[in-house]
């Protein structure tokens, strides 16, 4: 008789399952949440000199290149309009790859790795993790005396909130898929029935299931290091960025696994990983500093503030962290385990 290929039930797998799972529903609550306190935060609260119809003049990243729009727009319509695309590319996630029931049952009663099978839950499990090693990151350059900088205090701070929900969808376009996207289209125009839209939206198309394609594979990775390697340089160097050097090291690290969520699972992805880091941590700061008159830097503010702080940055991003880690090792064991290749 052959034995079975069913798991094997495991009661503490399941219960550290379970447990991410509370942790995991808390993070979407605070990202569901997130976007109705911002709308209100920006139309209905009084952040600085400005309002929701102050008009400002919008730009966009070409590379590291900043390229002023020939046209102006109130801060309330641009951050609208950002704030919807992102919640319809939230949506996008929820029906890609396995169902959401599916993926939370199959993690549940196989492991951790099972929930990243849908789309959305790996969108919140990547801003778990990208928060908690940027964070961390930032403390061990802030504890090496490397001055970091924060070129949002003390300026418009309804402006401040804006450019931090503009920020996400503006330097993925200009970073990721200017450098990386359109590098993956030149190395794959000579091949027949290749889609441009798709490569630019997921890059890692252009080598996925063909024969090959290391010349391609190597040409998009490398365009992401370069496409790393200048965002970081341009939070600190380029105009606008207004970071100290200590800056550096985490932008550069942040552009190194945007790039990969790009690449591996496509636009919106990266988009919503850099709109956890920039937004999703900052839009109840900002809240609370309109409704209650306490700044948006204050530490540790109000309660509030207080959960998304202890959520993002400590709990729900230490268990991200150690469940990528742990599907890391699984990986890599399951190689060394492979038999070596016997020539015929």
């Amino acid at each position: 008789m052959e034995p079975s290929s069913e798991p094997v039930p495991n009661p503490a797998g399941s219960a550290l399952a379970a447990f991410f799972l509370v942790l995991l529903s808390l993070t979407a609550l605070l990202v569901v949440l997130s976007f109705p306190v911002g709308l209100y935060t920006v139309f209905f609260t009084h952040l600085s000199n400005s309002t929701a119809s102050t008009l400002g003049q919008p730009f966009l990243w070409l590379g590291p290149v900043a390229v002023l729009l020939p046209f102006q727009v109130t801060y309330g319509a641009a951050f609208t309009v950002v704030i919807a695309v992102y919640l319809a590319m939230f949506v996008l996630t929820i029906f890609q790859g396995e169902s959401l029931p599916s993926a939370v049952l199959s993690g549940l009663r196989n492991g951790y790795r099972e929930f990243l099978s849908n789309r959305a839950l790996l969108t919140l499990v990547a801003i778990g993790f990208l928060v908690f090693t940027a964070g961390l990151l930032d403390e061990v350059v802030s504890a090496v005396g490397a001055p970091i900088g924060n070129p949002f205090s003390g300026g418009n701070d309804l402006l401040t909130f804006v450019e931090l929900a503009l920020a996400p969808l503006r330097e993925e376009f200009g970073f990721r898929v200017l450098l990386i996207g359109l590098a993956a289209v030149l190395v794959t125009l000579s091949r027949p029935g290749t889609s441009v839209l798709k490569t630019l939206w997921r890059p890692s198309v252009a080598y996925e299931g063909v024969d090959n394609n290391t010349v391609v594979l190597v040409a998009i990775w490398v365009a992401g290091a370069l496409s790393a390697g200048t965002f970081g340089a341009c939070h600190v160097a380029c105009g606008g960025g207004g970071w100290d050097i200590g800056k550096l090291p985490e932008a550069v690290y942040g552009g190194v696994a945007l790039s990969y969520l790009y690449i591996r699972y496509g636009f919106h992805v990266a988009v919503l990983a850099h709109w956890g880091i920039d937004y999703l941590p900052s839009v109840f700061a900002f809240y609370g500093e309109g409704a209650y008159g306490i700044p948006w830097g204050s530490t540790p503010g109000y309660l509030l503030q207080q959960i998304v702080a202890v959520d993002l940055f400590e709990v729900f991003g230490i268990a991200c962290l150690l469940g990528v880690a742990y599907i890391g090792a699984v990986k890599l064991l399951d190689r060394r385990r492979e038999p070596p290749l016997i020539p015929a």
